[in-house]
């Protein structure tokens, strides 16, 4: 399912939800702070996003949320936390693509995603980029293709890290694309654009945040849009699918999820919550600043769309063949 047809079918349901206050009425939940755990380092896009959306869910709620950044393992240290936390609503997780979707197919993981997680609500969806440097002698994909099916063997590409979301996008393209390059993993964006900066690679897949102020310095050359749809950021660059590789995409993802056995009614509160913020101009104004769009999936959707992404990524890693 692409971003597209993601934000679609869960916007046109989420009218239909309950809201936080009738949960509340219900149930007398929440009666004390929740904990949210963000599997990633203060500062990234996902920690910006996940403190916007619970600033709004806390005032729906009626309860202050901490964020708690639980950091280790690509996002697995803080997601098997939550796994393990007890089924009350009080301890919730800021899920993503890489721990719940392809970690589980690359290496033993202490965690079911499909089992040990009560899926909430979908809550943000990243804008990706492909860039090159700036030598590099192509300005869209079919000359990009053209190049690597004579020098594919020689061209370097960078990720954020082994197992992750960009470095998914570069074996789905390889795939798709029907050419070869080698994967360099980094520590992390920064690490990975500085050395595509100095040339030791020549492209990489990254978020929009990461990229934009280099693009717009001239340090890298942005060739195409990722994902399903164009960025917001610059919305004349077309996708990858766009100019010729139908069908690529690579929406990485973000959503709330609470332990295995969460009750149903908790679930409708906590969706309410988050399903009133997306109401809020100026919020999604804030997501969108960090290249992301919010937005709020009702529980039975998230977990379809969860259950396909799941599938989606096992079928390429195994197919590659990847190891990490």
């Amino acid at each position: 399912m692409n971003r597209r047809s993601l934000m679609l079918s869960l916007a046109g349901t989420a009218a239909s939800a309950l809201t936080a206050r009738t949960s509340v009425a219900q149930q007398g939940y929440p009666q004390r702070p929740l904990r949210v755990i963000v599997p990633f380092p203060p500062g990234g896009a996902t920690d910006n996003n996940a403190r916007v959306i619970a600033r709004s869910m806390s005032q729906s709620l009626g309860q202050s949320i901490v964020i708690d950044n639980r950091t280790g393992a690509n996002g697995r240290v803080g997601t098997e936390a939550v796994a393990l936390a007890p089924a009350d609503g009080y301890t919730l997780l800021v899920g993503g693509i890489g721990a719940l979707t392809i970690a589980p197919h690359l290496e033993k993981v202490p965690y079911n995603p499909l089992k040990d997680f009560t899926p909430v609500s979908c809550l943000v969806t990243f804008d990706t980029v492909l860039i090159v440097h700036p030598s590099l002698p192509v300005t869209d994909v079919p000359s990009l293709i053209d190049y690597l099916q004579r020098k594919g063997k020689d061209t370097n590409y960078a990720s954020s890290g082994p197992g992750g979301p960009y470095h998914m996008a570069g074996e789905l393209f390889k795939t798709m694309a029907n050419v070869e390059m080698t994967h360099v993993p980094y520590k992390g964006d920064g690490a990975a654009i500085v050395d595509l900066m100095g040339g030791t690679v020549q492209l990489m897949f990254t978020s929009t945040s990461a990229a934009v102020p280099h693009i717009r310095a001239g340090k890298v050359k942005l060739i195409a849009s990722g994902g399903s749809q164009r960025t917001r950021v610059f919305p004349d660059v077309r996708t990858v699918s766009e100019q010729g590789v139908t069908g690529y995409a690579l929406d990485s993802w973000g959503g709330l999820f609470g332990p295995a056995g969460l009750s149903p009614q908790v679930v409708q509160t906590l969706y309410g919550a988050v399903e009133k913020g997306t109401q809020d101009a100026a919020l999604q104004e804030s997501i969108s600043l960090q290249g992301g769009t919010w937005i709020a999936s009702k529980p039975v959707d998230f977990e379809r769309f969860l259950r396909a992404e799941h599938e989606k990524w096992g079928k390429l890693i195994r197919v590659r063949d990847l190891k990490i």
